[in-house]
């Protein structure tokens, strides 16, 4: 046995019998959150990425309006709405 074994088993010893089932929780909590942790980063990130797809589409269409504000030939040829 090792010496963490033995502490557990002394600062515990009404929980001695489960001692495994006690460390698997551990490490399966330690999985559920490193999980969430990845799924909240990647919905960040998918937010982000769409945020600055809607920019850049608005970025464009401001170019273009100021490029036919520009060119006299395709300010007559744009309708007004």
């Amino acid at each position: 046995m090792s010496t963490k074994d033995l502490s557990f088993k002394q600062r515990y010893p009404e929980y001695a019998s489960i001692e495994q089932h006690i460390r698997r929780a551990q490490a399966y909590r330690s999985v559920y959150i490193a999980h969430a942790i990845a799924g909240t980063i990647e919905s960040i990130v998918r937010g982000l990425k769409k945020f600055g797809q809607a920019m850049g589409g608005g970025l464009a269409a401001e170019r273009d309006r100021r490029a036919i504000e520009a060119d006299a030939f395709l300010k007559r040829s744009v309708p007004k709405y």
